[in-house]
């Protein structure tokens, strides 16, 4: 009896040590809840200045751990809803809560929520900086959302924080050069571009982006140099090559902005944009044959723009190749009926193949777009000016061009009446202009037209003492 009772007691101790040991194991279908936060420092243990103390183990690790697992797989909208789900919760350390507001900002980051990024990223920061950890990777991913919110300012200071703490951190002074950039903010750009080539002079793109700089402080040469240095490096880059010759075009140096634009090719043999700079450094040097074969490269390679087919058709022209050229002068018109040289060149084209109808209509044409453009304007003003200066004679040609051009302009018509009234004794062509100006605007420029009719008043008794028109106009 002893013996059973003693057996009996031996299983009812087991059967409670197996209950202890399921009472104490984990449940997978349970999250592990934070435990107490051991407020013992840790003396012995040395943070880098850069860690990203989000990733520290703490109270809440296990969801945290799976929450990243979740980010790394892109599941952002499931990490979003997961961590707002809980952020709130109180029984979280402030480690772990961090790093789910760090996890938060990213995952609204890759979502292109930047606005509410930049919330769960600050919210970080006071965490980190209230338990005195380092800040840096949370700086500089909310240097990236401002920048992607065009916060100039706002981004500037967070990159700068990131090289307060890391000042030999290229990758933020790259951001914060670009964001300086970007604002055109020239001069603090150019600074940060020129430590950048100075502890890596072989990349090409940041000796690019300090010529852009120079470029936007008005200091051409300078960037010109810089320029040439990119395009040593990256002779491949169709961008360096463009602004180099742009600026060695600007300078006079043709010879210099063909080869700059020739090395590229040899590179990127299908870019519209250097087959045309290649063609248009040819044209300007009158060298016509190179520049069409050029443009129709520029053609095949994708631009078929107004502007193309007009200069192969007045290269053609002007090699007095004149059915070769209508083809592409029509094209050119299609695109863009309003450049008056298309029609011009058409008309002269027409021309020259004895369509004297056509040609008659194209350079009407001409004529008309001009006289609607600025040419007018131009002629009368410098009609103004003539008569200020008492250049009679000069003025009343230049009123009396600008009405040829432009007949239905009436204000011409009071000008010229002003210069006749001013300056002649005979007051009949003053008179004859002030009534036509009246007739053509019955309801408009009022001050004008009490002007006319006060000094169409005034010289009637001049008018009726003199016989006869007395001079012409």
């Amino acid at each position: 009896m002893s013996t059973l009772h003693d057996f009996l007691w031996l299983l009812l101790a087991c059967a409670w040590v197996g209950a202890g040991c399921v009472a104490t194991s984990p449940d997978p279908t349970r999250e592990a809840r934070p435990g107490p936060v051991d407020a013992r420092p840790d003396s012995t243990r040395s943070v880098p200045v850069d860690r990203d103390t989000t990733r520290r183990p703490s109270g809440g690790a296990g969801p945290v751990q799976a929450l990243r697992a979740a980010h790394r797989e892109g599941a952002y909208d499931a990490v979003v809803r997961r961590i707002r789900s809980r952020r709130r919760d109180d029984s979280l350390h402030s480690s772990a809560s961090q790093a789910l507001h760090v996890l938060l900002g990213r995952a609204e980051q890759a979502r292109g929520r930047h606005a509410a990024a930049i919330d769960a990223l600050n919210t970080a920061r006071r965490i980190a900086e209230g338990e005195g950890r380092a800040t840096t990777a949370i700086d500089r991913a909310l240097g990236d959302s401002h920048a992607a919110l065009y916060r100039w300012p706002e981004a500037a200071s967070a990159f700068e924080r990131v090289l307060g703490a890391r000042p030999d951190d290229r990758a933020a002074r790259q951001a914060l050069a670009e964001v300086y950039r970007r604002a055109q903010r020239w001069s603090k750009a150019r600074a940060q571009y020129a430590r950048l080539v100075r502890a890596d002079a072989s990349n090409g793109r940041w000796w690019a982006r300090l010529g852009q700089c120079n470029l936007g402080l008005n200091q051409t040469e300078r960037a010109r140099r810089h320029f040439g240095k990119a395009h040593r490096r990256v002779p491949q880059s169709a961008e360096v090559a463009l602004s180099l010759s742009r600026l060695h075009r600007a300078a006079g140096h043709l010879d210099a902005a063909r080869r700059v634009v020739d090395t590229t090719l040899t590179h990127q043999s299908g870019d519209p944009r250097l087959w045309r700079r290649r063609a248009d450094l040819a044209f300007e040097r009158e060298n016509l044959k190179r520049a069409r074969r050029a443009y129709v490269r520029t053609l095949a390679t994708g631009d078929s723009s107004a502007t193309v087919y007009r200069r192969i058709g007045l290269a053609d022209v002007r090699r007095q190749q004149y059915a070769r050229a209508l083809p592409f002068l029509r094209r050119s018109l299609r695109r863009d009926s309003s450049h008056a040289r298309t029609t011009l060149y058409l008309g002269v084209t027409y021309l020259r193949l004895d369509s004297l109808r056509r040609a008659s209509r194209y350079l009407q044409n001409t004529v008309d777009q001009e006289a609607s453009g600025p040419i007018t304007d131009a002629l009368a003003h410098q009609g103004a000016t003539y008569s200020r200066r008492g250049n009679v004679s000069a003025a009343l040609e230049a009123y009396k061009t600008a009405r040829r051009l432009r007949p239905g302009r009436a204000e011409l018509d009071f000008r010229l009446a002003t210069v006749y009234d001013e300056h002649y004794r005979d007051k009949a062509p003053a008179a004859r202009y002030y009534r036509r100006f009246l007739r053509a605007h019955e309801g408009g420029l009022p001050e004008l037209r009490r002007y006319a009719m006060s000094r169409l008043k005034a010289l009637r008794p001049t008018l009726h003492m003199q016989q006869g028109p007395a001079s012409s106009e």
